[in-house]
């Protein structure tokens, strides 16, 4: 509620009134949104790096997530929605980077929150650079994490200034995204210090229950989405510790690490003042390459403003290739792929994840790649008496075979599989509940090739 002194005076009077507490400035409401929308040319000519594969400038950031095999399995975020809030989106409606998604009706200009309109593709470059690495899509050149993906942009950051009543904005934002259905939100904000110094944070707050922003993230994590936030930038200096609402308990905290995947300087730390571990994961943060600000210039940006909506990406990606099943579920295996997972510490909380590790988790596979053939990817997946084995695909235009063979040369039942040159496909076997544990071999064949392989089968 926005009231003047006197107003909130009387309003603390009321008999069913707990509390009035000040958060802020009011800004004035700008009517009629104060930019109209874009038509859009699709830009097909663009500079591509030599040897930069799909991915192109993007691919040592999003290979630091192992991300490419989610990929080329066709998993790149369709299905998943993601709300991403911040501090406005300049020029998404023009840049070419979000050609594919907007096109393809999967952009859609929420709310502002700041100033109560429709207007929010202005206010901040910010918000435009963390949406480029989930959604950018110029393939060869720039590709984010999850590209096929859902986004819906909500302005809940106040740029001119720095109140409590940004953290009531986060929150009414998560009320929003979960209103629609979003699966994932993305907020690359934190809070701990304000215009007002009389309003600040001091580290006590940080126990998930005081800050109105994490009493209601902690709400919104328990809504059945993945809640990703920037664990702050705070490292190397006096404050140090992560802001508001990244202490919330269920919210995922991003810190960033460097392209060693060390823990970027500046990325904040925990504990909590309760002893909850923060950050509870990393991504690339230092150095990332984001849109620029016009046509198809690229930049560079660091903070954890870029780690969390890397991470969100990953997340979207990971989740396509399985919708069904819950965030505890997708969380879960992205914990257990994380480097330190075992380990976790307060500068890099659980580690940086592995998204192959995660999916093949996901899918009960269990890796195996041939010694000396790179180009091929295998695993096998023994639920439902059926054998599963991905197979990348570097030459095959289609296998006109495929035979599992037992150490007696027996062969298990084949088919004709079509394949797409460069994706990973799947061969199923099926009725193979009696399959001993063992090594055999799978034989891949057309009228050009034969491939042999190992296949080492558990239980």
């Amino acid at each position: 509620m926005i009231a003047t002194p006197k107003a909130a005076e009387q309003l603390a009077k009321l008999p069913f009134v707990q509390s009035v507490q000040y958060i802020g400035r009011d800004i004035p409401v700008k009517n009629p949104p104060n930019r109209s929308a874009k038509s859009r040319t699709p830009v097909t000519d663009y500079p591509r790096p030599a040897g930069g594969g799909d991915f192109g400038y993007t691919g040592f950031q999003n290979s630091m997530l192992n991300l490419m095999p989610l990929h080329l399995g066709g998993n790149r975020g369709n299905g998943i929605w993601v709300a991403v809030m911040d501090g406005g989106f300049t020029n998404v409606d023009t840049l070419p980077f979000f050609d594919s998604v907007a096109l393809s009706g999967r952009l859609f200009p929420g709310w502002d929150f700041v100033e109560r309109d429709g207007a929010i593709y202005e206010g901040a470059q910010h918000g435009t650079s963390v949406l480029s690495v989930m959604a950018g899509n110029l393939p060869g050149y720039f590709v984010g994490g999850a590209p096929e993906a859902t986004y819906f942009l909500l302005k809940t950051e106040d740029t001119g200034g720095e109140y409590p009543v940004e953290e009531a904005n986060w929150v009414a934002g998560a009320e929003w995204a979960d209103s629609i259905g979003a699966d994932i939100i993305n907020a690359s904000l934190g809070y701990t210090h304000f215009n007002d110094t009389t309003l600040n944070h001091d580290y006590r707050t940080l126990d998930g229950r005081t800050a109105i922003g994490s009493r209601g993230a902690t709400i919104a994590a328990q809504k059945g989405m993945i809640i990703c936030n920037s664990a702050g930038n705070e490292g190397d200096g006096s404050w140090h510790y992560i802001g508001v609402p990244a202490d919330a308990p269920g919210l995922i905290a991003v810190g960033a690490v460097d392209h060693d995947a060390q823990r970027a300087s500046f990325s904040s730390m925990g504990p909590t003042p309760d002893g909850r571990i923060k950050p509870d994961l990393v991504a690339p943060g230092d150095q990332v390459v984001t849109a620029g600000g016009l046509g198809v210039q690229l930049g560079l940006s660091s903070g954890t403003s870029l780690a969390s909506p890397m991470l969100v990406g990953a997340m979207a990606a990971l989740w396509s290739a399985y919708p069904e099943k819950t965030a505890r579920q997708i969380l879960d295996a992205v914990f257990a792929s994380a480097d330190q997972a075992g380990q976790p510490d307060n500068e890099r909380g659980y580690g940086l994840p592995d998204f192959t590790d995660a999916w093949l988790r996901l899918g009960h596979f269990d890796p195996y790649a041939p010694a000396g053939r790179p180009q091929h990817f295998f695993s096998f997946d023994r639920l439902g008496g059926e054998l599963k084995v991905l197979v990348f695909n570097n030459y095959y235009a289609a296998i006109d075979e495929y035979v599992l063979l037992d150490t007696s040369g027996k062969a298990m039942p084949f088919d004709r599989l079509e394949m797409k040159r460069g994706l990973i496909s799947t061969i199923t076997l099926s009725g193979l509940d009696d399959l001993a544990p063992g090594v055999y071999q799978m034989v891949l064949r057309n009228a050009k090739r034969v491939d042999r392989y190992a296949v080492c089968v558990w239980r």
